[in-house]
C-alpha cells in the first residue's frame, strides 16, 4: 500500500457543530488496581483528537477493550480509560457513555456541546462488534456525520467498528493510522539497503511465515526467540542470509550479540518483530533483547519496531517509529491489505 494512498482526517470537511466518529485502539493495560499501566496509545491518539476540537466537532470516541464474550463484562469496561482519558485532556469536557449504541447514547450525543468528547462503553460489549453485522453498524454511523479510523492496531480485523461503519459514513485516516502507513511503507515499498529483519517472539505460527516472506526482501534474517528453536529450513533460496540465534534458551547468548553486531551497525533500515528473550517470565532473560535493541537505536538505520509484546521490551529506547500495532503491524509489513484501511476513503478519489 501506497503512504499516500488513504485520505487523512485533514481532508475531512470538519466545521464546528460536526458529530466525528473515531475509532480508536484504547485497548490498554491496566494494573491490579485498575489504573492504566501504559498509556502510549491513548497518548498517540491525542494529534488527532486535538485537531478536531480546535476545529470544534463533537468528537465520539469508540474502541474494544480485552476479549469480552460479546456481552457487558464489568472487568472490561472503559470507564478507567474515561477516567484516565480525562486526566490527558484537563481542559475539555470528557463524559462517558455507558453503552454502545442506543437511544440513551444517541441523546447523549444529541446534548453534547461543540469541542467535547464522549467516550462509549466497549464496542465488544456487543455480538455483533466482531461479526460486522451491518444493523450494528449502522446503529453506530448514526451517532456520527464523518467516521475517522485512528486504530491501526485493530486495522487488521474486520469489525463493525472499524469496516462496517465506513460503508454508512465519509470515512478518513486518523492522524495516527496516517504516520503508521507512512512508516511501516519504509519496509514495505522499497527499503534503503542493507535491509535487516530481526524476528523473535514466541508465536511461531505467525512469525515463520513472515520472517520467510521477509527474507525474500531483506538483505539479512536474524532470528532469536522461540521461533529460532523452531526454526526449519525448507530449502527455499531467498535473497537474505539468515542467521539463526544458535544458543537459543530462555534468551540469545552474547555471543550472538556479537555476531549481530557488524550487521546491526552497517544496516540501513532494520524492521524487528518480537522480544529475543523471554523477558515477561524473568527481566535477566531481556538482556540480550536489551543489547539488541541498544545497537539497533545506537545505529544510523531507519528502525522500525513492530509493536505488541516487542514495544514493551524495548520502551526504554529510541526508534525512528514503534508502531502502536503488533499482529497489524506484521500483517501490513507481510504485505497484506488491512480491511481498516482498505475501507477508507482514497486520497483524491472515492
Amino acid at each position: 500500500m501506497k503512504a499516500n494512498a488513504v485520505a487523512g482526517v485533514t481532508e475531512a470537511p470538519i466545521k464546528a457543530g460536526t458529530r466525528v466518529l473515531v475509532r480508536v485502539d484504547y485497548n490498554v493495560p491496566l494494573t491490579v488496581d485498575g489504573k492504566i499501566s501504559d498509556d502510549k496509545r491513548m497518548v498517540d491518539s491525542l494529534p488527532t483528537i486535538n485537531y478536531l476540537l480546535k476545529r470544534g466537532a463533537k468528537v465520539i470516541l469508540c474502541s474494544h477493550f480485552g476479549r469480552p464474550d460479546g456481552k457487558p463484562e464489568p472487568q472490561y469496561s472503559l470507564r478507567p480509560v474515561y477516567i484516565h482519558l480525562q486526566q490527558l485532556l484537563p481542559k475539555v469536557t470528557v463524559q462517558f457513555a455507558p453503552s454502545t449504541v442506543g437511544q440513551a447514547v444517541e441523546a447523549q450525543v444529541a446534548s453534547m456541546s461543540n469541542g467535547s468528547v464522549l467516550l462509549l462503553e466497549n464496542t465488544r460489549f456487543q455480538a455483533a462488534e466482531t461479526a460486522n453485522d451491518p444493523e450494528f453498524a449502522k446503529q453506530l454511523a448514526r451517532l456520527g456525520e464523518i467516521f475517522v479510523n485512528d486504530a491501526f492496531g485493530a486495522a487488521h480485523r474486520a469489525h463493525a467498528s472499524t469496516v462496517g461503519v465506513a460503508h454508512y459514513l465519509p470515512s478518513y485516516a486518523g492522524m495516527l493510522m496516517a504516520r503508521e502507513i507512512e512508516q511501516l511503507s519504509q519496509v514495505t515499498a522499497n527499503p534503503k539497503r542493507p535491509f535487516t529483519v530481526i524476528i523473535g517472539g514466541k508465536k511461531v505460527a505467525d512469525k515463520m511465515p513472515l520472517a520467510r516472506k521477509l527474507a525474500e526482501r531483506a538483505d539479512y534474517l536474524l532470528v532469536g526467540g522461540r521461533v529460532a528453536q523452531d526454526w526449519q529450513d525448507d530449502g527455499v533460496k531467498r535473497r537474505a542470509q539468515i542467521y539463526i540465534a544458535p544458543d537459543q534458551g530462555l534468551d540469545i547468548s552474547p555471543a550472538t550479540v556479537a555476531a549481530w553486531r557488524p550487521i546491526i551497525e552497517n544496516s540501513a533500515t532494520i524492521f524487528w518483530n518480537g522480544p529475543l528473550g523471554q523477558f515477561d517470565v524473568d527481566p535477566q532473560n531481556g538482556n540480550g533483547t536489551r543489547a539488541v535493541a541498544e545497537l539497533v537505536a545506537n545505529s544510523s538505520a531507519i528502525s522500525i519496531v513492530g509493536g505488541g509484546d516487542t514495544a514493551a521490551a524495548v520502551k526504554n529506547y529510541q526508534f525512528t517509529h514503534v508502531s502502536t500495532g503488533g499482529g497489524a503491524a506484521l500483517e501490513f509489513v507481510e504485505g497484506t491489505i488491512l480491511p481498516g484501511i482498505a475501507c477508507l476513503k482514497q486520497k483524491g478519489g472515492k
